[in-house]
């Protein structure tokens, strides 16, 4: 699975303009970027509600921009929260991070083409 579909970003630069994809995707890396901060700096069960949360979040926008790896987790996460099945906060969180800041870099070297 990839972490950036093109076809979608074309995809959303025809449906909005060309020359508004670099602010919504501005905007979808700043998303990413408070993400990454309030997972790395929350503990316990605030945490796991902060990734339940961001999760449920992530299913659309990742989905729009995209962001194929991270819509999937975000649903996987998602679906585990509303089957009340344990969130693991060594596996769930830590690898959401991940890819969190995986996708991030790959956002950002698209928009600096």
């Amino acid at each position: 699975m990839n972490i950036l579909n093109q076809d979608k970003i074309n995809d959303l630069a025809r449906d909005i303009g060309d020359e508004n994809v670099p602010v919504l995707l501005d905007i979808f890396l700043g998303e990413l970027s408070s993400y990454i901060e309030t997972l790395t700096s929350s503990y316990d069960a605030k945490a796991m509600t902060n990734l339940a949360e961001i999760s449920h979040a992530l299913k659309s926008s990742a989905a729009s921009f995209g962001a194929e790896k991270l819509c999937a987790y975000a649903v996987e996460v998602d679906n585990k929260v509303k089957l009340n099945q344990q969130i693991d906060a060594d596996i769930d969180l830590m690898a959401m991070v991940e890819l969190l800041q995986e996708t991030r870099v790959k956002y950002l070297g698209l928009v600096s083409q």
